[in-house]
């Protein structure tokens, strides 16, 4: 079946309305992450990560991939959260890992990002109520002096908001996982 883009749209605004109050009560019984409490890979530990002139990675200029619209920003992190999700209920943080750039791929193997991640995992935390909310980024998505592009914002879900900082560094022409950090905090 084929349906516009329009109708697809308008199916799911009426599938979001129908079913957000339902996610609303799974959300609130799943975020259980104490606030505060934040789970973070990146690709240099803090000890690499002493001052001096700013390190770009490997990889080809920014002017050759653009930012992307609103659509394309929410499509990145919403993906990048919701395979945060996938990994931390399976366990299996394989797929999570290959999404990221060959730079994040060298420096977490998937037992490291299993560990990184350990307590929301123990908590049982389900990210996935995310999808009917849009992220509200805190500043707007930019260029960072390492050339990677970056996300930070949370998702408005109640009674804990999901905040994220996210950086993606542009390969072979599309943006891959360099940095993650996710946490929950309690409304403000």
């Amino acid at each position: 079946m084929r349906l516009s883009g329009c109708l697809l749209s308008q199916r799911r605004s009426a599938m979001a309305i129908s079913t957000k109050s339902a996610y609303a009560a799974l959300l609130t019984l799943a975020l259980t992450l104490a606030p505060g409490e934040i789970s973070t890979a990146q690709t240099k530990s803090k000890e690499l990560a002493k001052p001096g002139p700013p390190v770009k990675p490997d990889s080809p200029p920014t002017s050759q991939i653009l930012v992307p619209d609103s659509d394309g920003i929410v499509i990145l992190i919403d993906n990048t959260i919701i395979a945060l999700n996938h990994a931390n209920l399976t366990g299996n943080y394989s797929v999570l890992r290959d999404l990221g750039a060959p730079e994040f791929q060298k420096l977490n193997s998937s037992k490291r990002l299993a560990d990184i991640f350990a307590s929301m995992r123990a908590r049982n935390l389900n990210l996935s109520p995310i999808v009917l909310y849009r992220p509200k980024l805190v500043r707007q998505p930019a260029i960072d002096d390492k050339g990677l592009l970056r996300m930070t914002g949370l998702y408005e879900t109640q009674p804990l908001q999901v905040h994220f900082d996210l950086g993606f560094q542009p390969v072979a022409g599309s943006w891959r996982l360099f940095e993650i950090s996710v946490w929950t905090a309690a409304l403000r």
